[in-house]
């Protein structure tokens, strides 16, 4: 069973390790520094460099936050004794979700204001994307994160997974058969079509739909993974 007071134990314990974390602060403040770099001069936000740094953002963050959380519990021997005690993999994800969603989130709205995304995207419809977004990469981050047993390592690792999510979408055209039939239902690239959605006044809700059931599967995975294997191996 869910218990809300080891989860916000949890979430207080990681929020005031992170003011240290040189790997976890630096990612979160990369994309707003570009965004700074690329918007100066431009008297119009550009739609597509914001839906690629904010794909970037909710990515790279979502994921590398959580990751290196996890192993930071591992270097500092710290996982035995969750697993011994009753915290369940439920009350460990969403513990990590809350930190990681906080920051990514905070982050993203970050980004809006810069790229002065105001005049073409509703902040209310780009905060519920982007924000449902960052549900399913954390979980990816959290099963990423079981496999390796260093913060550089985990940060390394993510990397170039977030990066095909990123960049496989661009280099291939649009009626590839495998960004129709496979790509297209990923979460990062649900949140690019949701936004172009509300940009363009359409609806979004199967957007919405499409990763709401991405994060339940990923959920479930690292819930599976996390009763059978725990994180300590």
């Amino acid at each position: 069973m869910i218990s809300m007071r080891k989860i916000f134990a949890l979430f207080a314990k990681d929020m005031k390790s992170i003011t240290y974390n040189v790997f976890i602060i630096s990612g979160i403040l990369l994309m707003p520094i570009i965004a700074i770099m690329f918007t100066i001069g431009l008297d119009e936000p550009n739609v597509w460099l914001a839906d690629f740094l904010i794909k970037m953002n909710i990515l790279i963050n979502g994921a590398n936050i959580i990751c290196v959380m996890i192993a930071e519990e591992k270097e500092k021997h710290t996982l035995s004794v969750l697993i011994s005690s009753t915290v369940s993999g439920a009350d460990f994800l969403i513990g990590k979700v809350l930190v990681t969603g906080i920051l990514t989130f905070a982050s993203n709205l970050v980004l809006y204001f810069i790229m002065s995304l105001g005049s073409v995207i509703p902040i209310g419809a780009y905060l519920l994307m982007t924000g449902m977004a960052i549900l399913p990469v954390t979980a990816l981050g959290a099963i990423i994160g079981l496999v390796f047993k260093t913060q550089a390592a985990a940060s390394t690792a993510v990397a170039p997974i977030m990066m095909l999510l990123v960049f496989v979408p661009m280099f291939l055209p649009p009626d590839n058969i495998f960004i129709d039939n496979v790509f297209k239902y990923i979460f990062s690239e649900q949140m690019s079509l949701g936004l172009t959605a509300v940009y363009n006044g359409d609806a979004y809700l199967s957007n919405l739909a499409i990763i709401s059931a991405n994060f339940i599967i990923l959920a479930t995975t690292f819930a599976l993974i996390y009763k059978k294997r725990g994180l300590a191996t």
